[in-house]
């Protein structure tokens, strides 16, 4: 199945590495950026760069219209998300009544489950998302509601990936570089659902080819450490020392962002490894720490990808 597919957010730190790997599986990859430099970067990759801003004027989209499916991986924050991430819906809505875009893969995050049942989820736990990400189940809905107009769509709600010398571990190691410290948040008795995004990226490629429409997966490694024990990891790979910043002083600092680093959530993936026949590679960020720091050095030198 070798299919046209357009990639949002493909500069992206996740969508990077899901366009890239679409690409490599033999689709031809159309992937949306912002820039000329991050552009240059996608189609060294393979991935045909296509400029334009989600938030912007919507000229690209007759590319979109001409796939024969679309993978939604941005995230912009500075124009704030729920709008963009509403464009973005509109844009796929548009492209499945006037074009050829048949397949979709929406990314929400294990966040859309809050707290979970006691500290835990699976794809059958209500949701009750976290304040920061609000809107995100009803977007999910949104997206769903493309069946109407015979799109299969697949919701994907990844854990928080690392790898690389982006993303939220990858500041970790950053600040390790700069100061030798690493600040975690609170006590640090909290549990994050991890995933390296190279894991991820194969977890989409295998629910753009396999997954059943309508479906939702959870990925997620599944280890169990607390955030301070993931900490202490990247002090130890980086001769750093693990501090804690008091979470009263990170709400006040961080708002809703704070509070959803605090969290305390772990998922299972089963549904995912039993449907899609996904395994992660990668299982354990403690373990791994100094591969990653290593990777996080080579990855900071080299060019945007």
């Amino acid at each position: 199945m070798n299919e046209r597919i357009f990639v949002t957010g493909a500069s992206g730190y996740v969508g990077s590495v899901i366009a890239a790997r679409l690409a490599r599986k033999g689709h031809k990859v159309f992937g949306l950026t912002r820039t000329r430099e991050h552009a240059r970067a996608l189609d060294a990759m393979g991935v045909h760069p296509v400029l334009g801003d989600l938030a912007g004027e919507q000229d690209w989209l007759g590319v979109l219209q001409n796939c024969d499916g679309a993978v939604h991986t941005a995230f912009d924050g500075e124009n704030g998300a729920a709008d963009v991430d509403h464009a973005a819906l509109e844009a796929l809505r548009l492209a499945s009544l006037d074009g050829r875009v048949r397949r979709v893969l929406y990314t929400s995050g294990t966040w859309v489950h809050g707290h979970g049942d006691n500290g835990h989820a699976d794809e059958r736990t209500p949701l009750a998302p976290l304040a920061v990400v609000q809107w995100r189940a009803a977007h999910e809905e949104i997206a769903l509601d493309l069946a109407a107009h015979d799109v299969d769509v697949v919701i994907l709600r990844p854990g928080m990936a690392y790898g690389e010398h982006r993303g939220m571990l990858g500041g970790w190691f950053a600040e390790a570089h700069d100061s030798h410290t690493v600040t975690y948040p609170g006590d640090g008795s909290q549990h994050w659902s991890l995933v390296h995004r190279e894991d991820l990226a194969e977890g989409y490629a295998l629910a753009y080819e396999h997954g059943e429409a309508g479906e939702r997966y959870l990925l997620a490694d599944e280890s169990r450490f607390t955030v301070k024990e993931l900490a202490e990891a990247v002090a130890e790979a980086t001769d750093s020392k693990a501090i804690s910043w008091p979470a009263a002083e990170l709400v006040k600092a961080m708002g809703g962002y704070g509070e959803a680093l605090l969290n305390d959530l772990t998922v299972s993936s089963a549904r995912a490894r039993r449907q899609l026949g996904w395994v992660p590679r990668h299982t354990s960020f403690v373990a791994e720490a100094r591969d990653l720091w290593r990777e996080w050095q080579a990855g900071r030198a080299a060019p945007v990808r």
